[in-house]
């Protein structure tokens, strides 16, 4: 029981120290420079393209890895890849490809010429009753364009840490006692004493005052009035 008490003082000793440095730290605050990262319209070439065709007939998926510049066929179903960019680390995950795509099976059907996004499949889509093509990413060496270096970000430079006034809060009062809000002294001035008021519902005395008798007499009592006999 010694023991466990013992170590819960040591944790509230430690946590109070803790608070302490962290609001001592806090009067002398420096600035600090948030994490570098890429424009969000930068795109890093690759020279390989990832592609994924879906076979309707038979629900059949391929996976193709095709270079820049060549091509690749499934069936009747001619992939050609001009152009390959994914986003750098620093941003959220994406990948685009500019697709060449001729189906020899349905000539009356046009070719697709355009750009698919990994992210956004429904951009671009190749209209086919037979086909489905989706974009899966990019691989490969890095090519043209470059991302280039991060940008350098500076840490913000902050002024002299001062305590805010909130609004609506109490503001400081120049003298006490005054009607700005200073404080109110708990005792009267010895100089100026402040009567006490006689009790709410309280009769007042009818008896009149009594002289005041030299010290060291007894008191005589008052002479009964002949009217009351």
């Amino acid at each position: 029981m010694m023991k466990l008490w013992s170590d819960r003082v040591l944790l509230c000793g430690t946590a109070g120290m803790i608070l302490l440095a962290g609001i001592s730290g806090a009067r002398a605050a420096t600035g600090v420079a948030p994490p570098a990262m890429y424009p969000a319209a930068t795109w890093q070439g690759q020279s390989q393209a990832v592609v994924r065709v879906l076979d309707r007939l038979d629900a059949h998926l391929e996976l193709l890895t095709i270079p820049v510049g060549g091509s690749a066929t499934y069936h009747g179903l001619s992939v050609g890849v001009e152009a390959c960019v994914s986003r750098p680390q620093t941003l959220a995950a994406d990948a685009g490809a500019l697709l060449h795509l001729k189906d020899s099976s349905d000539p009356q059907r046009p070719p697709f010429d355009g750009w698919m996004l990994a992210q956004e499949p429904s951009v671009a889509t190749y209209g086919s009753p037979l086909y489905d093509v989706r974009v899966v990413s990019c691989a490969g060496a890095p090519t043209a364009p470059q991302a280039g270096p991060l940008p350098v970000v500076k840490a913000p430079v902050l002024a002299s840490a001062e305590v805010p006034v909130e609004e609506g809060g109490d503001a400081p009062a120049s003298q006490p006692g005054s009607a700005s809000g200073g404080p109110v002294p708990l005792a009267p001035d010895s100089h100026n004493p402040i009567p006490l008021a006689p009790p709410s519902g309280a009769a007042p005395s009818l008896a009149p005052a009594m002289p005041a008798q030299p010290s060291g007499q007894p008191l005589s009592p008052p002479e009964a009035d002949p009217g009351l006999e």
